[in-house]
């Protein structure tokens, strides 16, 4: 499991999404086009990690073929997909409350340090994913 641009999802990935989203924050302003942009840098970020979760537990998924061809990793594999998904669920709660707080400035340092946190977690997640995904087919997929 892997959390990149998904060729199939058009439009960036997650740590360009992460990047984006990251230095809105370190601009942070009280303008009501600064909100709705973080609002929708949210949105897009939430909505790509579904995608690939989708993507990745479908009926031909990596997650299957590491079940099949490398089994030794498919722990490591389930516990990737539970930490998207708690990921998941956070980032829509950040989401909700950058919504409910639109143009309130005593807001931003606690939700800012909250996104951050997401983004840190998100990205750690995808450095992860990536060497599951390095490892599986270094050892056991690409071997074949």
């Amino acid at each position: 499991m892997t959390i990149t641009i998904n060729p199939s999802v058009g439009g960036p990935g997650v740590s360009e999404l992460a990047d984006r989203t990251e230095s809105l924050l370190a601009h942070r302003r009280s303008m009501a086009h600064w909100w709705v942009e973080l609002v929708a840098l949210l949105d897009a970020l939430g909505a790509r990690v579904s995608s690939l979760r989708e993507d990745q537990n479908g009926d031909s998924s990596f997650a299957e073929q590491i079940r099949m061809d490398a089994p030794h990793l498919y722990g490591s594999l389930r516990r990737l997909d539970e930490e998207s998904e708690h990921l998941q669920e956070d980032l829509l709660r950040v989401r909700i409350t950058a919504g409910e707080s639109m143009g309130d400035e005593s807001t931003l340092g606690e939700l800012s340090r909250d996104i951050r946190g997401v983004l840190r977690r998100l990205r750690r997640l995808e450095r992860r994913s990536n060497d599951v995904v390095l490892d599986a087919y270094d050892r056991d997929i690409g071997g074949e």
